[in-house]
């Protein structure tokens, strides 16, 4: 049997998430800010501290918040097909999207967190520590930029009222599409 998330129950874990990926950001900035060293993973992509302490965060969290629910994330042990087929519903998380802009120091760079069910996003946020802005997207209810410092620590009610609704004004020649 699957399980759907109402739209209840998205709101309700919406602000949570928001708040764990705010954390993986902040950790993110203080490596950022203070410097770090390069490794290479098995696939020869680059990893730093701060690929670790933003996933260590998010796993945490998400764990915490939902124990049932299994976390995909880029830098976790990869998991089986068998696996993973099976899952009906799961987080899909990159908790440094653009390590290479994060090493280059051009601020390019994201917290990627999503809640998938049956092979579709039901909603994720997008936080962009750089630029201290948060995108939002919840199924049935559309995608929202935040983007006011002191807003960002709020409940997601009181964000959205301060939110740009996507596409941006100026921006509807452009194609926005989340994939997880």
């Amino acid at each position: 049997m699957t399980q759907t998330t109402s739209p209840e129950d998205l709101q309700a874990l919406l602000e949570p998430v928001k708040k764990i990926a705010y954390q993986a950001g902040r950790y993110i900035m203080e490596i950022y800010d203070r410097g770090f060293e390069v490794e290479e993973k098995a696939d020869n992509t680059p990893l730093t501290e701060a690929d670790l302490a933003a996933h260590k965060t998010i796993m945490e969290g998400l764990t915490a918040l939902t124990p049932d629910v299994p976390v995909l994330s880029e830098e976790s042990k990869p998991k089986t097909f068998e696996e993973r087929s099976s899952w009906s519903r799961y987080w899909l998380v990159d908790p440094l999207d653009g390590t290479r802009e994060f090493i280059k120091r051009n601020g390019e760079f994201t917290v990627n967190i999503a809640l998938v069910e049956e092979g579709h996003t039901v909603f994720g946020v997008v936080f962009a520590p750089v630029l201290n802005e948060l995108y939002v997207g919840i199924a049935g209810r559309g995608a929202f930029r935040c983007r006011n410092e002191e807003n960002l620590d709020q409940p997601l009610d009181h964000l959205l009222q301060f939110a740009d609704s996507l596409p941006v004004e100026g921006t509807q020649t452009k194609t926005f599409r989340v994939v997880a």
